[in-house]
């Protein structure tokens, strides 16, 4: 296995092997940390048993998250059928070796078993038992926590054979895990395991019962010299107190291991927490000498060693002379066969070997149906030349025919396999190309280098080291080979072709065009209408990235023009397909849907199918950005039912992802998430770091959407490194913004501040006026929540150039030029602004009108402003029923939850006795999702809404949970922002009522 590549984990090492299963360590090639790999051996007829149990629970155990327990990040299946899982790494020491070292006290053995009991404290609350606790699987790392292991993964025990050793050595012999078969390890195990009965939360409490009195006795509870016989102890015997081998026990101690190792479950302890419990009550009994003083351990017998390999030699029977010759005499034989019978190197005919090269070329350019044609011509021309097959396994792995692909790889290998011969260089290009095909990257980064070693003076070699580096994500490293190959070879267009393609993908326009300059002149040097028709699509398509869209209309259009000239379908559809998105992008739909069906009748007339789907995929993305989400939906659905039909797994992979994306944004994330699961288990085994960070910042965005704000912070900060690997500057400020909506969310605005801000920089620095807009929009309304207003209108002022720059015809305009408004309402009303902020609010309703049922929600939250503003104003009944309306339109997401809080209020500031009910349950619904900043002000609607009916006690609690909310406000955002915001007019105003009603 050393060597190997599981998903995306590379094998570096064995850690260590058991009953069931082997450990190695292994790198995780996508967020570049080691890890340890667990795979279950083949145990016969068993097998299929423990392989469904060990997916199930580990599974069970993934959910569990507990600084105790060793986390479990990954699972799943080889391509053969063997199962795996993927763990943390702990590095530091087995509690078995502490105990064998004798570096454990009193005090030391106690908080182990404290942290034990902590994390069976958490598996126990989901239902979970581990049934195997034991000092091997209990380790402690380099700063000294405590890590439970294996948790779930049950071993089989094969019951009956003597040991001739004692203690941890006993161990090793584990249970199988059917009913009415032990489970667990013999010295620990409890009595209900020894006789093969069901078991519950209580077993693992007497299994640590048996761990900490070895640590503190040094000597096990139940010792025996077969499995049978420490069974047949832990059923029948009661252990003697484990001062009997310690004078320094205290009594309690004694006490609560023996509790701990009841036969009887009811006589246990009943929970982990109550374990814990008393615990810590010894714990704080226990002296200073029970903490300097290292409980002693028994030695245990060392099996004994194998003879020495001179014995094997120690009297030979023949004499030296005659054994060396007949050694001679057999080498020579065996030499000569070899000569006769070895294969030939092959040599491909003249033709073949000239379609091979300008395949290579084409592969080389990124030009992969170019390259296919050549390359077919090649194996046509010469069936035995197994580079070219090989080759054109590569570019049909990029055109995404994947059965085609797995077709011409075989042919390669079935080439060699039948005596056609590679020299050392043809077989490392045969194993990077092969890797390459099987997306097993860092493999074929290897063999390209190895290469390089062999051919230092070659361009070609460090385009294709550098094309592995690319499909790594791995840009630094790939410019620096691309710029090697341009160095060594300055008429060849493709080197500068590379560079101008990665450094749009970092956003480098200026970078870039020089690269892009550089390969069309040469391009143009050589009448080579296809390469400047590739260099003008990679220009438009890196401009309309960036949202340039004139001028990457104008590159597409000129693609077009050439790849005409060129007579190459396949650009000209490439190329409309580009002006068909752009066209959506700029708001012309008739246009974009002419090039459009263009495109796809072009394509399919060809039998073109992976560029069927991948327009019908760009369609249904532009659409979605446009916000016509069911004519997104449409196409993405075609797109994805083609994929399927023609078996291209990538399409589908994006297919998925975009779908994922285009439910989870419209908040059905139930329907949203398993499109994303599929493409993660595609982009994962398949290495798409790219692909893979956008389904993990969709992931945490869903789990925003459900309210799971945690988790979405730390799936969105691990995307954000993944974004920072592969350097994707879109993806960065995208991971920046997303966090900072899970920070808001939580009523962090200074720390979401901070992001949007990051965002903002970025994409103004890349060139991205959309996803400005939107950052810019959100960090205005950060600094309008902490009463910044100042720089709140003076972001709001830079809102409008970027708007201007976005399409009329597209949704999110609309959308963010009403938020807008909205943020100038609310900042209008604090201050009790009336007419500017009831003005503000008809130009909201205004751009309403026009789309309302895309912006129902913006409805539902100016239409709440509003009812405070007629509340305020002093007319209570249209206020109160128009913050009723807006509970009925904002009825879902955080909005919601927001607007009811304002109805709370209209209610409670017009006396109605129903504003009590409201604001109790918007103080819970904040509670519940840790949102202070809202808590505190529902609190004070209930306090204020219980003094108007005379509940005095009703109104202090009120207020003391106001106050308390307003204590973790201070201390989450620091006192500067805090102070910000106790200076809006309106906070202002809610805290001197805190204090008038805290005085009566």
């Amino acid at each position: 296995m050393i060597g190997q590549t599981i998903s995306h984990y590379r094998i570096v090492s064995k850690l260590g092997e058991g009953g069931m299963g082997v450990v190695y360590v292994a790198e995780d090639t996508v967020l570049g940390r080691q890890v340890a790999i667990k795979t279950l051996m083949d145990i016969g007829p068993a097998s299929q048993r423990f392989r469904s149990r060990f997916l199930r629970e580990a599974r069970a155990v993934s959910a569990l998250s507990h600084p105790h327990i060793a986390t479990i990040h990954d699972y799943g299946e080889t391509p053969d059928g063997q199962p795996f899982i993927v763990m943390e790494l702990i590095k530091g020491e087995i509690l078995s070796d502490l105990i064998h070292q004798s570096k454990l006290t009193l005090k030391r053995s106690v908080e182990i078993a404290i942290s034990v009991a902590g994390a069976l404290d958490e598996a126990h609350r989901h239902g979970i038992v581990h049934r195997d606790i034991k000092p091997s699987n209990i380790a402690i790392n380099e700063r000294g926590e405590v890590k439970v292991l294996d948790f779930g993964l049950a071993k089989q025990l094969e019951l009956g054979g003597a040991s001739n050793g004692r203690g941890e050595s006993q161990t090793q012999a584990n249970t199988q895990t059917r009913d009415g078969v032990v489970v667990g390890t013999p010295m620990y195990v409890s009595p209900e395991q020894a006789m093969g009965v069901p078991v519950d939360a209580r077993s693992d409490l007497f299994s640590l019962g048996s761990v900490l009195y070895e640590c503190i006795a040094g000597h096990p509870a139940f010792p025996g010299v077969s499995a049978i016989d420490i069974c047949t102890k832990v059923i029948r015997d009661d252990a003697p107190p484990p001062s009997q081998f310690n004078s320094l026990i205290p009594g309690e101690l004694d006490r609560l291991t023996l509790k701990a190792l009841a036969k009887k479950p009811d006589e246990r302890y009943q929970t982990a927490s109550e374990l814990i419990a008393g615990l810590r009550t010894v714990e704080d009994s226990l002296t200073d000498g029970s903490s300097t003083y290292k409980v002693t351990q028994r030695v245990h017998p060392r099996s004994r060693g194998l003879s020495t390999m001179s014995l094997i030699f120690s009297r030979p029977q023949i004499p030296v002379g005659y054994v060396v010759a007949g050694i001679i005499v057999l080498g020579l034989l065996a030499f000569g066969a070899w000569l006769l019978t070895r294969p030939k190197l092959h040599q491909p005919t003249a033709e073949a070997q000239q379609f091979y090269e300008k395949g290579v070329s084409a592969l080389q350019e990124g030009t992969y149906y170019k390259a296919s044609i050549n390359l077919r011509h090649a194996v046509d021309a010469d069936d035995k030349f197994a580079l070219a097959h090989a080759r054109l396994a590569e570019a049909f792995t990029e055109l995404d025919y994947t059965v085609e692909a797995k077709d011409e790889m075989l042919s390669a290998r079935r080439v060699v396999a039948d005596g056609t011969a590679l020299d050392q260089i043809g077989g490392l290009y045969l194993d990077a190309i092969e890797a390459t095909v099987t997306r097993k990257l860092p493999a074929a980064i290897n063999a390209y280098a190895e290469i390089a070693k062999l051919k230092p003076s070659e361009a070609e070699t460090y385009l294709d080291l550098g094309r592995a580096f690319e499909n790594q994500d791995e840009l630094d490293k790939a410019i620096e080979q691309y710029l090697r190959a341009t160095s060594l070879d300055q008429n060849n267009p493709a080197p500068p072709l590379r560079l101008g393609v990665l450094y749009g993908r970092r956003q480098d326009l200026s970078k870039s065009n020089v690269a892009f300059d550089k390969a069309e002149s040469l391009y143009k040097e050589n009448q080579n209408f296809e390469g400047r028709a590739e260099v003008s699509y990679q220009r438009g398509y890196l401009l309309s990235q960036m949202m340039r869209l004139p001028e990457g209309r104008g590159a597409a259009e000129q693609s077009l023009a050439v790849a005409k000239l060129a007579e190459n379908t396949y650009q000209q559809v490439r190329a409309l397909l580009l002006l068909s998105t752009i066209a959506y992008s700029s708001g012309d739909t008739a246009q974009a849907q002419q090039f459009a069906t263009k495109a796809l009748e072009l394509a399919r007339a060809k039998g073109m199918e992976n560029l069927t789907t991948q327009g019908l995929l760009d369609l249904g993305n532009a659409l979605m950005m446009k916000g016509s989400y069911q004519e997104s939906e449409d196409y993405l659905k075609q797109a994805r039912d083609l994929a399927e039909r023609f078996k291209e797994k990538r399409n589908q992979a994006r297919a998925n992802l975009l779908l994922g994306t285009l439910y989870i944004q419209n908040e059905h994330t139930d329907q949203g998430v398993p499109f994303i699961e599929q493409a993660v288990e595609f982009y994962r085994h398949g290495g798409y770091r790219r692909e893979l960070s956008r389904c993990m910042m969709i992931t945490g965005r869903a789990q925003l959407v459900r309210g799971d704000f945690d988790g979405a912070v730390k799936i969105l900060d691990e995307q954000l490194q993944l974004a920072k690997q592969v350097e994707d500057p879109g993806q960065l400020a995208s991971s920046q913004a997303a966090i900072a909506a899970a920070l808001a969310r939580q009523d962090l605005y200074p720390q979401a501040l901070l992001r949007h801000t990051e965002s903002y920089e970025s994409n103004k620095k890349i060139g991205d006026p959309f996803n400005a807009a939107f950052t810019l929009l959100n960090r205005a309304d950060m600094l309008a929540r902490l009463g910044r207003y100042d720089e709140a209108i003076a972001a709001l002022s830079e809102l409008e150039p970027l708007l201007n720059r976005i399409s009329n015809d597209n949704i999110y305009k609309s959308i963010w030029t009403g938020y807008s408004f909205v943020i100038r309402a609310q900042m209008d009303l604090s201050q009790h602004r009336l007419a500017e902020a009831r003005m503000q609010c008809q130009n909201v309703l205004a751009i309403v009108s026009r789309n309302r049922e895309s912006l129902r929600e913006l409805e539902g939250q100016v239409t709440a402003i509003l009812g405070l503003i007629e509340v305020q104003a002093g007319n209570a009944i249209l206020g109160k029923k128009l913050c009723h309306k807006a509970t009925v339109l904002a009825n879902r997401g955080h909005e919601a939850i927001d607007t009811r809080l304002m109805f709370a209020q209209a209610l409670v500031e017009s006396g109605d006795a129903g504003g009590l009910a409201a604001a109790i349950q918007a103080q819970e619904n904040f509670a519940r999702m840790r949102r202070a900043e809202s808590e505190w002000r529902a609190s004070l609607l209930a306090a204020r809404a219980n003094d108007q009916l005379g509940n005095t006690e009703a109104t202090r609690a009120q207020l003391s949970r106001a106050r308390t909310s307003l204590a973790s406000i201070q201390r989450e955002w620091g006192a500067e922002a805090f102070n910000s915001y106790a200076k809006r007019p309106d906070i202002k105003r809610l805290l001197e009522q805190v204090s008038t009603l805290a005085n009566r």
